[in-house]
């Protein structure tokens, strides 16, 4: 019918999506993002020579250190970017800040400034590397840890994820983040609580079955990095986001921040809690030494974070095990059910099936905010 017809028209619009040829110039140039209602940031950006619009290119979406720009950002991995054909974005910190301060109008400003780019620059969305100095290793690691399904590797520099019981928590969401290639960049004198941090997080990562996380921590250095010493071609080259696994895992302790892939949290119950008083018994805790202390911590806050993990059995099957969620849904692809067949959904044992249509809102709405062409969904279902 013509809805039908619509829709398909849509897809094929959104399929091959490309900015305008005239969008973007080679070089280094800058440019200005509107970052909220009353708030705009400068981005810096470098387009390699070879660039041409009608393909893809990956992109590493660089920040800088406190009191910087994103010209420094530019400048690390501008000889990098050149000599493998990488775009480099790289915003402004907007706020007037001398650190990052983990909050959300931060990450939103972030998040603003890659759509930004993606109208301008032919963006491949399975290669985009999210990566950061000082203030922006702190960014690289929150945005990371709470948008991800959006990169294909995170790459902090001396920067480091927050333990804390009061809202500013992001080692609560590390194991939605294992599927992701890391390498950080760490000198081993810096900040000494940061690098607990830091090797709790590893830690963790491995437990819930990172394969290509490292910590590259580098004796006789302070709040200092070794740039080469990484394979920069190499690792670029290989590290690709998945835009559709089978299995998805979604965390949230917060609102709007429970989304991996396919699926996301949107409500949970009262056990999922922000801002926190540990329940650790006192002769406990002063038994333990600074890392059993943190490694508690970390455990307190993921008791109370929502935990979903959704398995796609097969197209139109979906197994769903969930801890702290009230409701959820699943966005779908044509390749994901069959709009004649009811999708299953198996929720912490119950079996719930649904109908559904293709829908334009649906489409829509995802691809104003991602415009991602590998993943195209056409419908949603709420659960319960």
């Amino acid at each position: 019918g013509r809805a039908g017809d619509d829709l398909d028209a849509l897809l094929a619009r959104a399929a091959a999506f490309a900015p305008p040829a005239g969008s973007a110039r080679t070089g280094a140039w800058t440019g200005t993002v509107q970052a909220g209602p009353d708030l705009r940031m400068e981005m810096a950006l470098y387009v390699p020579p070879s660039y041409r619009p009608d393909r893809a290119w990956p992109l590493l979406f660089a920040h800088h250190g406190a009191g910087g720009r994103g010209e420094h950002a530019v400048a690390l991995w501008r000889a990098v970017a050149e000599e493998h054909g990488v775009l480099v974005a790289a915003p402004t910190e907007p706020g007037g800040q001398e650190g990052y301060a983990f909050t959300a109008e931060e990450r939103a400003a972030a998040m603003a400034g890659l759509r930004w780019v993606r109208r301008r620059l032919n963006v491949d969305e399975t290669r985009i590397h999210l990566t950061g100095v000082s203030r922006g290793g702190h960014l690289t690691w929150d945005l990371g840890l709470r948008r991800p399904d959006r990169w294909a590797s995170l790459l902090p520099m001396i920067g480091g994820p927050r333990l804390d019981t009061r809202g500013q928590n992001n080692l609560r969401y590390l194991e939605a983040a294992a599927h992701l290639p890391i390498r950080d960049l760490q000198g081993e004198d810096d900040d000494p609580r940061m690098l607990a941090n830091l090797r709790l997080a590893f830690t963790r990562l491995r437990e819930f079955g990172a394969k290509d996380a490292t910590l590259l921590a580098f004796p006789g250095l302070g709040h200092d990095f070794r740039f080469d010493a990484v394979p920069w071609a190499e690792f670029l080259g290989a590290a690709r986001r998945d835009p559709l696994p089978s299995r998805v895992v979604c965390l949230a302790a917060s609102p709007d921040e429970g989304r991996s892939h396919w699926a996301e949290i949107l409500a949970t119950d009262r056990s999922v809690k922000e801002s926190f008083t540990p329940q650790v018994r006192a002769t406990e805790w002063n038994a333990m030494d600074d890392a059993a202390r943190r490694r508690a911590l970390v455990e307190e806050a993921e008791k109370r974070t929502a935990r979903l993990e959704v398995e796609m059995t097969s197209p139109g099957v979906f197994v769903a095990k969930s801890r702290g969620v009230r409701r959820f849904r699943l966005l779908l692809d044509r390749s994901m059910f069959d709009p004649a067949v009811p999708v299953k959904v198996t929720w912490n044992g119950r079996e719930r099936t649904r109908r559904v249509d293709g829908s334009a809102k649906v489409l829509l709405e995802e691809f104003v905010e991602r415009f991602d062409r590998t993943f195209l969904p056409v419908a949603e279902i709420t659960v319960p």
